[in-house]
């Protein structure tokens, strides 16, 4: 879109919006699309898109229209169920409970905010809740058959933050209901510790066909009241427990050894699962739904152990969020069969109605096992994901750091939309302050489109990224006359070196930040073997991210030890799919520079800068690179459509021998001279001062790599973000499209490289 003026504020959000069900699609295969729409009607076209900047300084919008796909739908709203909680089948051993005690440890971590519950079990009928009342005080609610509440309530108000051990219990023949709660912590002496108790009506409870909910409350078939913060080994037992029982429960004896165990729920186990273990043999497993987070520290934890492997009973429980959402689960409004003979490319379903439009973007990728080019452009689409539906600058301290008014945001009916509805990346925070550790393709990305610019870049006035900067490569490629297959993420992590090893060369996107291991491995297994890399971004192969093996659609990234917008909480580190440790690839060894040459560096927001070449571009196995380049040029000195001039800027990556840029391998250009909008990467700062920006921090640059591999491989790398959008100034005739299309045609070609 044509840039605004940041004191322009939209005035709606988007009428129309949707997803689809895979973002990689091959020929012959279908792809649905879920669609939401605020008008009687839309119309739904498949477009292959080109170019997606609106950009007046560019080459504009482009796209074609594939045929015969055309039709109109009837319009209808679609909604969001958000809030994770875990849902047990009703069973006989829950059904019949007369009489009960449950126990659990909760860290709630927005008490005061409206009604939590804990565990519930009934709707509208007999039944019981353990829930955080609206003042923040501990309440126990036991309903009879004629619909009356008797409630018993602690007299003290729970802490943020804070572990309490918690029980209540109901005796159906006295009518005594009761209620506990103990802070967790060595440190304290009884403050928050309450207990209190009443007798109502004995025989309250009659069998009950209700589900059991922990985290929420069922409210017909929705859910409601759901709960922020931590719950830790909940049980459920079909008695009213004396003191001294509940007293053995508070320290920590195994829950069997008291009688009547009902239910005792696993939540240290099966981590990458939506199953809930009940190690009580009475076989009331539960489900979890809208993934709450896994690998958590417990009330018992003691930081002895930051593998939850070797240590599980400290990491028995489970954060759950009012705002998670792992799948948005819209019904499907329409199907488009992928045509035999597609192209492999970038597409989209252009949905319409009058005033609103959206575009559903999804990857034609070649069959299995049959590519139709020697180039293959490898999308990010887990990139993509880290950063869908971003909206860092809904925080006022965010818009402030960047100087953006508070007028001047949302001005795109996309961002305004993310932020009525609340959707996350991983670069937000949950309602409770928590970071967002998990990100779902089943879920509209409103930010995730052509015609989109993130707002934070270019001093607020906005810059493509991700997605829509990618584009500026799809139409180079497609203004020179390449031909390409398209492949994504998810087709490299789950296929591995197998799905590169037809390519000569394979050409990434401007920001593949998300790498996980497969991936790795595989992309290091082809350039051994010969192949070839073209690295057109910055700040790659970073954060270690792992897929959920059993729902695919969902991924997560633990953050420590690298430069981002929150940390994970101490003994948090671990992946709760895969088990294997999260954080920066760099804390684990793979630094980039060991395989393409350069690393992150430093990151701004504002200016970009032009390259100097260094002397090493005379090296005779690199001539083909600078081919038809002065040796005084500076490389990008001239507009870019991300950052306004110049091709290094936004995030920038650095040649270092001491990070393990290859002995053999070569620096051809240097970009310097930034402003302190660049600051020095965290990972590197061990002390707290202001020299850390681009006016004084000699860091603080982006180099051109080059290193050769065995067999004939080899790796060109551009070590900034910026790069791709200079590839169209000039009619694509200029020293950035040059240097790239040198290295492409060699690249691609089956002449030997020096």
């Amino acid at each position: 879109m044509a840039l605004v003026s940041a004191s322009t504020k939209i005035a709606g959000s988007m009428r129309i919006v949707g997803y689809a069900d895979r973002l990689s699609v091959e020929p012959g295969q279908k792809i649905r699309f879920m669609v939401s729409c605020l008008e009687p009607s839309y119309r739904a076209d498949v477009v292959r898109l080109i170019h997606g900047d609106e950009n007046p300084a560019g080459p504009g919008f482009k796209s074609r229209m594939v045929g015969n796909v055309s039709r109109s739908l009837q319009g209808r709203a679609q909604t969001f169920r958000k809030g994770s909680y875990i849902r047990v089948k009703n069973r006989p051993s829950l059904r019949d409970l007369s009489s009960f005690t449950l126990q659990a440890w909760i860290r709630p971590t927005t008490p005061g905010r409206g009604s939590q519950s804990i565990v519930s079990q009934g709707e509208n009928g007999t039944g019981f809740t353990l829930v955080i009342g609206k003042d923040g005080r501990l309440e126990l609610q036991v309903r009879d058959a004629a619909g009356a509440t008797w409630t018993v309530r602690s007299d003290r108000e729970l802490m943020a933050l804070e572990w309490y051990f918690v029980a209540a219990s109901y005796d159906g023949k006295t009518g005594r209901i009761s209620l506990r709660q103990s802070v967790v912590a060595s440190c304290r002496m009884s403050d928050g510790d309450s207990s209190a108790g009443r007798v109502v009506c004995p025989g309250l409870l009659s069998r009950s066909r209700a589900d059991l909910l922990i985290a929420a409350s069922a409210v017909g078939r929705e859910t409601a009241s759901h709960y922020n913060g931590k719950i830790d080994g909940v049980k459920v037992y079909s008695r009213a427990l004396s003191d001294a029982e509940i007293q053995r429960l508070s320290e920590d004896v195994p829950p069997s050894r008291i009688r009547g165990l009902v239910a005792a729920w696993d939540f240290a186990h099966d981590t990458h699962s939506v199953r809930i273990k009940d190690l009580s043999g009475g076989r009331t497993d539960g489900t979890s739904v809208n993934f709450p987070t896994r690998v958590v520290t417990g009330h018992n934890w003691s930081g002895h152990d930051y593998d939850f492997k070797r240590a599980p009973r400290e990491y028995n429980a489970i954060w759950f969020h009012d705002d998670d959402l792992g799948d948005a689960g819209w019904e499907v409004d329409f199907e488009y069969p992928v045509p035999e003979n597609a192209r492999s490319g970038v597409y989209a379903a252009w949905l319409r109605t009058d005033g609103s439009e959206d575009y559903i973007p999804f990857f034609v990728r070649p069959k299995k096992g049959k590519p139709t080019a020697k180039i293959a452009l490898l999308i990010p689409t887990l990139s993509y994901l880290a950063y869908a539906n971003e909206h860092a600058l809904s925080d006022p301290n965010v818009r402030r750091a960047l100087n953006i008014s508070d007028e001047g945001y949302p001005r795109q009916r996309q961002d305004a939309y993310i932020v009525e509805n609340n959707l996350l990346s991983l670069y937000d925070r949950h309602t409770d302050g928590s970071g967002v550790c998990y990100s779902s393709r089943l879920r509209p990305i409103a930010s995730m489109r052509p015609k989109y610019v993130s707002q934070s870049l270019s001093s607020g006035k906005g810059s493509p990224h991700q997605f829509n900067a990618d584009l500026h490569l799809v139409d180079w490629l497609e203004a020179k006359g390449y031909r390409f297959d398209v492949i994504t993420d998810e087709d490299l992590h789950h296929e591995g070196s197998e799905l590169l090893a037809p390519y000569r060369a394979i050409v990434t996107g401007s920001h593949p930040e998300y790498w996980t291991e497969q991936m790795l491995d595989s992309m290091q297994s082809y350039l051994n073997g010969g192949g070839r890399m073209m690295y057109l971004g910055g700040n790659g192969f970073y954060w270690v991210t792992t897929v959920n093996p059993e729902s695919p659609y969902i991924f997560e990234v633990r953050r420590w030890g690298g430069t981002g917008p929150w940390m994970t909480d101490p003994g948090e580190y671990y992946s709760s799919f895969t088990g294997e440790l999260g954080g920066t690839w760099r804390n684990r060894g793979r630094h980039p520079q060991k395989m393409v040459g350069v690393g992150f560096t430093a990151q701004g927001f504002d200016l970009n800068r032009p390259y100097e070449q260094d002397v090493a571009r005379d090296d005779p196995r690199v001539s083909f690179i600078v081919e038809g380049i002065g040796k005084d040029e500076l490389i990008g000195d001239f507009p870019s459509l991300v950052m306004g001039a110049g091709a290094a800027g936004f995030e920038l990556d650095r040649f270092d021998r001491g990070l393990g840029s290859p002995a053999h391998s070569l620096r051809l250009a240097t970009a310097s001279g930034f402003s302190d909008s660049y600051q020095h990467v965290i990972e590197e700062n061990s002390l707290a001062d202001d020299k850390q920006g681009g006016r004084t921090h000699p860091l603080v640059k982006a180099d051109i790599a080059y290193v050769g591999y065995p067999r004939g491989g080899a790796v060109f790398s551009v070590g900034s973000i910026s790069w791709c959008g200079s590839l169209s100034y000039n009619g694509y005739e200029n020293n950035v499209s040059r240097m790239t299309g040198n290295v492409l045609t060699r690249f691609a070609s089956d002449e030997a490289l020096p």
